[in-house]
Formats: C-alpha cells, structure tokens, sequence
C-alpha cells in the first residue's frame, strides 16, 4: 500500500492507474503462456495417439495380408496334392 502512496504522490493517479494496468498485464500474459503450454502438449498427446493408432493399423493391415498369403498357399498345396483312393 505504502508503493501505491508513493507512487501516487510521484505520478499522480494516472501514472499509479498506469504502473497498476503494466502488473496486471504482466500477470496476464504469463497465464497465457502457461495456456499454451498446456494446449501444445494436448496437441503433442493427440499427435502421437494419432500416429500410434496409424502404425497399429499398419500392423494389423500387414497381418491380415500376410495371413492371406499363407492361406492361398496352404491352399494350393492341397489342391496339388494327389487324392488318395480308400
């Protein structure tokens, strides 16, 4: 309270009202930093979930392909084995 006086009997009020607007500002700006922080790292989480999924998808795509590779070819084997007379 005593810096407002002072300042107040330096200034006048509008260089108080001035100097009290600069810190509040300040404060502020620095909530917004913190802000976006905390956006660019749910931004980074949803990113690498994103590119997680896709690989896992990948995965799961070179499964299924290589599943139907071995089927056709377990396939063709019996085909092309002889038939046995009982």
């Amino acid at each position: 309270m005593d810096i407002l006086l002072e300042l107040i009997k330096a200034w006048g009020p509008p260089g108080a009202l001035a100097v009290l607007m600069w810190i509040m500002l300040s404060r502020s700006e620095e909530r917004e930093e913190k802000k976006d922080l905390r956006i660019q790292l749910l931004e980074n989480l949803l990113t690498e979930s994103y590119d997680e999924r896709i690989e896992a998808a990948d995965q799961v795509a070179t499964a299924i392909h290589s599943n139907t590779i071995a089927l056709t070819a377990l396939t063709n084997e019996i085909r092309s084995t002889p038939k046995r007379l009982k």
